[in-house]
């Protein structure tokens, strides 16, 4: 059993351990980690101020680089694509930024854009597939599209393609009344929305994507592949198409997740061009290029992300 004594002796132990650390503490050790401590603080406030100065001069450079690019981009581009009518199609949840941008980089370089087709979240939707495919195939005959594909779900995006892209059996020009009626059905569906009301069929077709958030991974994934296969039906049914994204705001080199799909997809990435950095002063031209380069049969994946084949295309005889 502890007696007193020992009670005693712990508690004078304990107050002689605190004395001799305040003795120290305010006198030997007092200066000698006060110095550690100051100079440890001097050091972290200057390699604050360095690396201010490097973010501030890296910004500069990047704002000069943007301005020089923003400058001469639209001598570079300037009718390239003169006398050619591009649909644009937005998928859903895209940035209007970026929409304005790639509207204003296609007209800039002599093209007319025929229509803006917007696209619901209701066309991605995994719960509305069933809905979609059915929808599509009721629409079908009115643009002669096949009765079978290889999957009901590729038969959205080819209504949609046939209506809006101006096919060897059709001039670009105002739509058919079969057509129309077609994207009205679509509309009525509560698919898209589509802007002006009389649109102008175009030759090629430019969507414009961006991130994708499902509720779950495989939702996710289910929603990337409705727009990949969207891409590939405009292709096919039009002179081309050019998939475009938002660049990796997180400062890594990943591209979104539709334009990093058509890339990773084989089939895709045969006949479908993508541009990750669209939203960019640097990705103006490449998107022009990207899409003379569909009209003349060729292909590239293109920008800053890992996945890029190169930053933009070789100019191309249009």
């Amino acid at each position: 059993m502890i007696d007193f004594r020992y009670h005693i002796v712990s508690i004078v132990s304990i107050f002689l351990a605190l004395a001799v650390g305040i003795v120290l503490g305010a006198g030997p050790l007092k200066e000698d980690i006060g110095n550690k401590l100051t100079d440890q603080l001097t050091q972290l406030r200057q390699e604050k101020t360095d690396l201010r100065t490097q973010l501030d001069a890296q910004r500069k450079g990047l704002d000069g680089r943007d301005s020089f690019i923003s400058t001469v981009t639209p001598g570079l581009v300037a009718g390239r694509l003169a006398g050619k009518v591009v649909t644009v199609v937005v998928g859903p949840g895209a940035d209007g930024a970026l929409v304005k941008a790639t509207t204003a980089n296609l007209t800039a370089a002599g093209a007319k854009v025929g229509a803006t087709v917007t696209l619901t979240d209701a066309w991605v939707d995994p719960a509305k597939r069933t809905f979609r495919n059915n929808l599509a195939t009721q629409l079908a005959a009115l643009v002669k599209a096949p009765g079978a594909v290889s999957s009901p779900d590729m038969m959205p995006g080819e209504i949609l393609a046939r209506a809006i892209l101006g096919r060897p059996d059709r001039p670009t020009d105002r739509l058919d009344p079969a057509s129309s009626q077609a994207l009205d059905g679509l509309k009525t569906g509560a698919l898209l929305s589509y802007a002006p009301d009389q649109i102008t069929a175009g030759s090629s077709a430019v969507l414009v994507t961006g991130q994708v958030q499902g509720t779950s991974d495989q939702d996710t994934q289910a929603r990337v592949a409705a727009e990949v296969l969207l891409a590939r039906a405009l292709d096919a049914s039009g002179s081309g198409a050019l998939v475009v994204g938002p660049s990796d705001k997180s400062g890594g080199d990943a591209s979104s997740p539709v334009v990093a799909a058509v890339r990773a997809d084989s089939d895709a990435s045969k006949v479908v061009s993508t541009v990750d950095d669209a939203d960019l002063p640097l990705g103006a031209a490449p998107l022009v290029e990207a899409l003379v380069q569909q009209y003349a049969g060729g292909v590239g994946q293109y920008g800053l992300a890992a996945d890029a084949k190169a930053v933009g295309p070789e100019a191309v005889a249009k």
